[in-house]
C-alpha cells in the first residue's frame, strides 16, 4: 500500500512541475508577442503639406513682365533739347501727318531687350516720309544720324534690335500697333533710347521701314496726367 501511495504522490509532483513550465513558456510567448511589432502592421504616414506656391510677380496692366532696365545707371544730362518732339526729320523728309499722332497724355511702350516697359506722359508717334523729289537715306544713314544727334545730347542706347513676336503676342497686336506703331516689330530694327534730365526724362524710338527710305521716330516725354475734368457748379449750369 505504501509504494503505490509513494508513486502516486511522485507523480502528481511532476505533473505539477510540467503544469508551471508549460505556464511559464506560455507567458514567455505572450510577453515575446507583445513586445515585438508586427511586421506586416501598417505604418502611420505624416501628412505631408503641399509645395508653397510661388509669389505672384507684379506686372502692369498691360504687360505679364516688369522693365528690367534701370533708369539710375543713366547719366543725368543738362543738353538743352529744344520743344517737344525735339527731333526733326531728315533732309529731304517731312511727316507724313495722316499716320502720325501726337498725345498730351497717352501711353508708349519700349523694349529693353527683355522685357516691354510702359512709359505714360507726352507721346509723340511720326511716320516720316521722304519728299518725292528728295534722294532717300540708308538705312543706316537713319539709323547714324539720329545716334550722333541722340549721344550729343547725352542719350543712352537702350536697345537696338526687333520686337520678338513672343513679345508683342504677351501684350496684344492691336496694343502693340495702339502704342507702337511700326516701332515694336518683329520684322524691323528698332533703335531705343533714353535721355535723363534733373527733371526730365524722354524716350526715343527710331525704325527704318525698309528699301522706301520711310522711317518711323516716336517720342515720349515721362509725365503726369493733366487733370482737366472737374465737377459742374451751379454758376456754370446757368451759362449753358
Amino acid at each position: 500500500m505504501n509504494f503505490p501511495l509513494r508513486s502516486l504522490l511522485v507523480a502528481l509532483a511532476a505533473a505539477g512541475t510540467l503544469t508551471a513550465c508549460g505556464t511559464a513558456d506560455k507567458k514567455a510567448d505572450t510577453a515575446t508577442t507583445q513586445a515585438a511589432p508586427a511586421a506586416d502592421a501598417p505604418v502611420a504616414e505624416t501628412p505631408t503639406a503641399p509645395p508653397a506656391e510661388a509669389a505672384p510677380t507684379a506686372t502692369t496692366a498691360d504687360t505679364a513682365t516688369a522693365a528690367t532696365f534701370d533708369m539710375s545707371a543713366v547719366p543725368v544730362t543738362s543738353a538743352e533739347l529744344g520743344s517737344f518732339p525735339y527731333l526733326s526729320p531728315l533732309k529731304g523728309y517731312s511727316v507724313n501727318t495722316s499716320n502720325s499722332e501726337e498725345y498730351d497724355f497717352e501711353r508708349a511702350y519700349m523694349y529693353d531687350g527683355k522685357n516691354l516697359i510702359p512709359i505714360e506722359g507726352k507721346v509723340s508717334q511720326r511716320l516720316i516720309d521722304n519728299d518725292s523729289d528728295a534722294k532717300k537715306a540708308s538705312e543706316l544713314m537713319i539709323q547714324r544720324n539720329y545716334e550722333n544727334l541722340l549721344k550729343g545730347l547725352g542719350a543712352v542706347k537702350v536697345h537696338s534690335g526687333e520686337t520678338p513676336r513672343t513679345v508683342i503676342d504677351k501684350l496684344g497686336s492691336d496694343k502693340a500697333y495702339k502704342y507702337g506703331k511700326w516701332v515694336l516689330s518683329p520684322d524691323h530694327v528698332t533703335d531705343t533710347y533714353v535721355i535723363r534730365q534733373k527733371n526730365k526724362e524722354v524716350w526715343v524710338q527710331v525704325t527704318p521701314l525698309g528699301s522706301d527710305g520711310n522711317y518711323a521716330l516716336n517720342v515720349t516725354e515721362r509725365a503726369a496726367m493733366p487733370q482737366q475734368a472737374t465737377i459742374l457748379k451751379a454758376d456754370d449750369l446757368k451759362k449753358n
